[in-house]
């Protein structure tokens, strides 16, 4: 093996060491995995083999006394997530109300790490009976301190979060009213093919400067 090829498979391996080795995710095909809720809830958070997007999921109903209901990460979303900076955050939601839409805003999602809390607030409300997707952005931009209203995250301070993430909320309830939250497919970090395919791709590019510079016989 070359210089250039052992120069380029240290670069793989660096770049190997610096993504997530693996996606932490939450299916609900089996069970709850450890999830639970926060709020104005009707009772435990409830597991359902049938009905997600596909397979099982979780859900959660509104008690309608005041609050906001959120679903919460077990520990398993928690620790050091540096690796995830830049990726996506992904779930899918479902909310089920009766009657016409009477919705309102507030904080999305949360993540709370080494002594601050970022939220963020998606475009869009999920869909009444419906499965919507989200990916939410695992970097500074558009993400606030302590509410929607607070001031604008720097990535020193996303990256202190992430380095330390202690808590995951993702909101169940957005409407004024009785309403059921659906949970589906959390992901924290992107899925192993997703760093196989990045990796996969910078030693094709290794190897191809490899023949380019190769002497001709």
């Amino acid at each position: 093996m070359n210089g250039l090829h052992l120069r380029g498979s240290a670069l793989v391996l660096l770049v190997a060491a610096t993504l997530p080795a693996f996606a932490v995710t939450s299916t609900f095909d089996a069970s709850a995995e450890g999830w639970s809720a926060q709020g104005d809830t009707e009772g435990p958070l409830t597991w359902s083999a049938v009905g997600g997007n596909p397979g099982g999921h979780v859900l959660i109903d509104d008690l309608t006394t005041g609050g906001v209901t959120y679903f919460v990460a077990p520990t398993l979303f928690h620790g050091n997530f540096a690796g995830a900076l830049g990726t996506q955050l992904t779930f899918d939601l479902m909310q089920v109300y009766p009657g016409s839409p009477n919705q309102f805003n507030a904080e999305d999602v949360i993540l709370q790490g080494s002594g601050l809390t970022l939220v963020y607030n998606t475009a869009s409300n999920p869909g009444n009976g419906t499965w919507t997707s989200y990916s939410v952005p695992l970097s500074a931009a558009g993400w606030k301190l302590n509410s929607l209203s607070g001031s604008a995250v720097t990535q020193e301070q996303f990256v202190a979060v992430l380095s330390n993430l202690s808590v995951l909320k993702i909101r169940a309830e957005y409407q004024t009213g009785a309403d059921v939250g659906h949970l589906d497919n959390v992901a924290l970090v992107p899925e192993p093919a997703t760093t196989l395919m990045f990796l996969a791709g910078i030693g094709g590019v290794v190897l191809a400067a490899g023949r380019k510079r190769r002497p001709a016989v």
